[in-house]
This record gives structure tokens, sequence and C-alpha cells, in this order.
């Protein structure tokens, strides 16, 4: 039976190589007179950052420069970067990095016109007061923050991955420009890709599906199996883009029918044992698929016929193909934190009281997840 569902996806995307130029006018046309630029050390010293200041510069605006966004920016950071750009009186966010800086841009620009911090927006429909606007650039084709009504921080003073969600959190405008992913390292646009790829599984494999974010996933997700390897670990730029705009509707499409317990194991690895989002989710997630696949069948049949299976094929082939580019793409090399087991009975616990657990297709225990864990941690769990 057809669930009742809602669809809403209010940022506007332009794609296009060279379309970062555009930036300047763009958030010109969203009514900013002096931006502030959120990007990382990392993108700052790329020659796609200067091209992003001669877009603004080229406007006549005048502009502030924020480019210490740390990996999984905590709340504190957030609030300081709301302090400087009111000192400075910015008007307005660009947001040119990964994820991380994606959700410190979308965070400042919730938040500056509060009149509280980051920490009283964590929840759900937090957020009372207008967003400053806000121009998103993703430089790594990974988070799908760039169209996502959720912003992910940390909160390390309590070890815990935290969210504003509020449809203030979209970005008025969205620039997918391949250009940004030439010379991104292998290992991070791998990682980055991956994630991505999650998003697009996971959303096939939750509770409250709808034909649209299905059919979006199942066209993200054959597009990032068949070419994230030569997105990634080549310099071509045809598969690169098409996995960039991949991974942009993979958060579309999970946006609406939610993320299921894959990515409830996701987060706590990275609040506890400081493991980079991307490669949890991609170690994680042939696991997840396989656990999930009695329940999804058919969900997951157009995505096989769209990768060129046949319909009677048996679906665990999605797992083999899954493991198979893991394998290309290096996981099995990246090193992995040492863990024992009563501190992963204790990430099992957070993973099976948390509400994104609720929505998974199949109902999960802590013997299910604890068993996932010791599969992944295999060659660095403790006795």
């Amino acid at each position: 039976m057809l669930l009742p569902f809602e669809y809403s996806m209010p940022t506007k995307i332009i794609y296009g190589e060279g379309t970062i130029a555009q930036a300047g006018k763009r958030i010109k046309n969203l009514a900013g007179q002096k931006p502030i630029l959120v990007t990382d050390q990392g993108v700052r010293s790329l020659p796609i950052f200067k091209s992003l200041i001669d877009s603004v510069a080229g406007e006549g605006l005048e502009y502030e420069v924020y480019d210490t966004v740390s990996r999984d920016p905590d709340l504190k950071e957030v609030d300081e970067l709301v302090s400087l750009a009111k000192a400075k009186g910015c008007d307005s966010v660009i947001a040119l990095g990964g994820g991380s800086v994606l959700c410190a841009g979308k965070g400042l620009a919730v938040t500056a016109p509060s009149m509280t911090s980051s920490r009283d927006l964590v929840g759900i429909d937090m957020v009372k007061e207008h967003p400053l606007p806000i121009v998103a650039i993703p430089t790594t084709g990974g988070s799908g923050s760039e169209v996502s009504d959720v912003t992910v921080l940390s909160d390390r003073e309590s070890k815990r991955i935290v969210t504003i969600i509020s449809h203030h959190c979209y970005p008025g405008l969205t620039i997918l420009d391949p250009d940004v992913l030439v010379g991104l390292p292998p290992r991070q646009a791998s990682i980055s890709g991956v994630d991505a790829l999650a998003h697009g599984l996971e959303s096939l494999m939750t509770t409250r599906p709808n034909p649209i974010s299905e059919a979006i996933a199942v066209h993200a997700c054959a597009t990032m199996i068949e070419g994230l390897r030569q997105a990634a670990l080549t310099g071509e730029m045809e598969p690169k883009g098409r996995c960039l705009i991949a991974s942009t509707m993979t958060n579309m499409a999970c946006g609406a029918t939610g993320i299921n317990f894959g990515h409830a194991m996701i987060l706590p690895l990275t609040a506890h044992l400081d493991m980079p989002h991307g490669l949890a989710a991609g170690l994680l997630m042939p696991h997840v698929t396989a656990y999930n696949l009695p329940a999804s069948r058919r969900r997951l049949l157009p995505l096989m016929l769209a990768l060129g299976y046949k319909a009677d094929v048996e679906p665990d082939i999605i797992v083999n193909d899954l493991n198979a580019l893991l394998v290309d793409l290096g996981f099995g090399d990246f090193e992995l934190p040492e863990v024992d087991e009563a501190t992963l009975k204790m990430i099992a616990e957070e993973v099976v009281n948390s509400p994104i657990t609720g929505f998974n297709v199949r109902k999960v225990e802590l013997d299910h997840v604890l068993n996932i864990y010791k599969a992944v941690f295999s060659r660095t769990l403790k006795d």
C-alpha cells in the first residue's frame, strides 16, 4: 500500500563546469551585500578559492573569510563564527567545502539572526527566525548537506553528534561545479562518495518510502556504483560531474524518507572513536544492506535492474557489488581505531535507542548491531 508522504526541496541548484564564478552574482541576487566566506585551510589553498574570491570581488562586494572550520565542527565553533560574522557586519554566507564546512555555514546562517546560541536550536523546528542568505558549494561530493534541512554538528562536551533540523536549514542556492573536484585526493573522494551512496541505499530501506525518493535514489545509487571508481581514482571530468550530481540526489532522496540504522551506527563511531563519517559509512554499508535484504527485495529490484541485472537475480548480488567497490577504492587499507568489546556494546546500545533506528525497514536488536560492529572491527578489536 502506498503510504501518504510529503516531498519538498526548496534549494535552487545550478550545475556546470566553472559555475563557481557565478557565486558573487548569486549571493547578491539573494540580497547579500557582505558575505562571509566559510571554508577550511585545505580548500583555501586551492585555485577554486581564488575563483570564489574573484567572483565576489567582481560584483563589488566586501567580504570576510573564516577558513578554520574543523572536521565535524562543534557547537562552540559555530557560536564563535556567529560572533565573528556579527562583529564584521556580514549579512550572508557562502560555504565552500565538504560536509563539515557546509554544516558550519548553515549553523551560522540559522543562528546569527536569533538571540540565542546554536545549542538552543538543536532538535526539530527550533529555528524561529529567517536565516541569513546562504550559497552552498560542495567540494567533496559526499555529505549532501547542500540540499538538506539538517545541520549536523558535534557536541564535544557530551561526546555526541547533534542536529538542527528545520526548513530554514535549506540553502537558498547550491552550486555544483565539477571543477572543485579536480585535485581532490583519491582517499577523500572515495570516502565522500561512499557516504553519498550510503544515503541513497538507506533511503530505499526505511519505513517511510515514497515513489519520488525511490526514483531519485535508484538513479543516483546506480550512477555511484558504476562511476565512483573513475570519479575518485582518475582525472576524468565526466564521471566526476555525474557523481557530484548523484551525491546531491541521494540526499534529496533520504531527506524525505529518512535514513536507517546504518547512520545510527555511524554517528557514535564519529563521536566516540573520532572516525571520519564517510569511512564509517563505507565499512558499515555492506553489512547494513545485507541485514535489510530480507525486507527490501522489492525496493532494491529497480536498482539491480538499473545496474543491468535480470529480474530473477538473487538480491545479495548488490552486497557483492558494494564489497567489490570498497575493495577497489582501498577501504581495506584504511587504518581503524582499536576498540574493546565493552565500548562497542555501549555504542551499540546508543544505536538501538536512537530514533533513526526506528525508521529501519527491519527490526533491529542489540545483538544485530553488536555483531556488525564486531565484523567491522575484527582486525582491531581488543580482548
